[in-house]
């Protein structure tokens, strides 16, 4: 497949040949689906496959631009492309991969090979965005890859977050892991116009984080680490963790919230906690002389 620049487009014949038209910069998935269409439909009928890609970019001549920034540059695409064994000829301006002696298998496994080069960019981001907010930019990214990230110069290593609470937890630290766990559950009950004490959501986060490591309210994360047989049970499998218990002879002592209410006995936490105590002087009964009673006259007059 040839890349012509439009500088050199009047040395070629495109009379015998499928074209894609395009600046193709980043050669992104939407890039790579009309890439791979030209190509297929250039074998359909016999004839070559070749993009046609614009110098200047068009923005810069429509909108007058000054410049515009590219993702990546024809000299990055050839590198990469020869580090991997590819035939990439310079021609001026122009990148081309000769597969004239190749079989159909071959060249269908070079399409694919294609499909997963990196021409440029980082590992793991496919796609990214740029968006307003407030009077800055940012760059919203699908896929993530913070370790790469941070060492690119352009990026401000403390302004840069990431949903993956495993890879910020692995990368940041588990503090900044308990952050953004406040941070996104706030967010979904900002947008839900919810009013919920931030003291909750950091008591969530903690009984996530607490042990070093990022773990789900889940039966195999917080749920699994509780010493409470009763508490383990009343989380979907109550008959495991009853059998495992009895197997295992454990035995619970009743110490934190759930097992008690389960009970029906106070908690011992709050004023649950202390007891009475009575300090007791002398004999607990009197002897029957000295006990009080009532006259028998007295009490028969007031029953009529």
């Amino acid at each position: 497949m040839n890349i012509i620049k439009s500088n050199t487009f009047d040395q070629y014949d495109i009379k015998k040949n499928i074209i894609a038209i395009g600046s193709f910069d980043g050669i992104h998935k939407g890039h790579q689906k009309i890439l791979n269409k030209t190509i297929k439909l250039a074998k359909k009928e016999g004839l070559r496959s070749g993009v046609l890609t614009f110098e200047p970019h068009p923005q810069e001549v429509v909108d007058n631009q000054d410049s515009h920034q590219y993702i990546t540059s024809l000299a990055q695409k050839r590198k990469i492309l020869n580090d991997m064994g590819f035939d990439v000829k310079d021609e001026s301006s122009a990148i081309i991969l000769d597969a004239s002696s190749y079989e159909f298998k071959e060249i269908y496994k070079l399409k694919e090979k294609l499909k997963n080069t990196i021409i440029s960019g980082i590992k793991g981001v496919e796609q990214i965005l740029i968006v307003k907010r407030g009077r800055d930019f940012v760059i919203i990214t699908l896929g993530t890859n913070l370790k790469e990230m941070v060492k690119l110069k352009e990026v401000d290593s403390s302004k840069i977050v990431s949903n993956d609470l495993h890879e910020v937890a692995g990368i940041f630290g588990i503090e900044a892991a308990r952050q953004l766990i406040i941070d996104e559950i706030k967010e979904v009950i900002n947008s839900q116009g919810l009013d919920i004490d931030e003291r909750h959501l950091k008591l969530a986060a903690d009984a996530m984080t607490n042990t070093g490591d990022v773990k789900g309210v889940t039966r195999m994360g917080i749920i699994a680490q509780k010493a409470s047989i009763l508490a383990r049970a009343t989380f979907e499998t109550p008959t495991k963790q009853f059998v495992n218990a009895i197997i295992k002879g454990q035995t619970d002592k009743l110490e934190s919230v759930i097992e008690n209410i389960i009970l029906n006995q106070p908690v011992p936490v709050g004023t649950g906690l202390p007891g009475l105590a009575v300090n007791v002087v002398g004999k607990l009964t009197k002897k029957e002389e000295e006990k009080k009673t009532a006259d028998s006259k007295i009490v028969e007059g007031s029953n009529q």
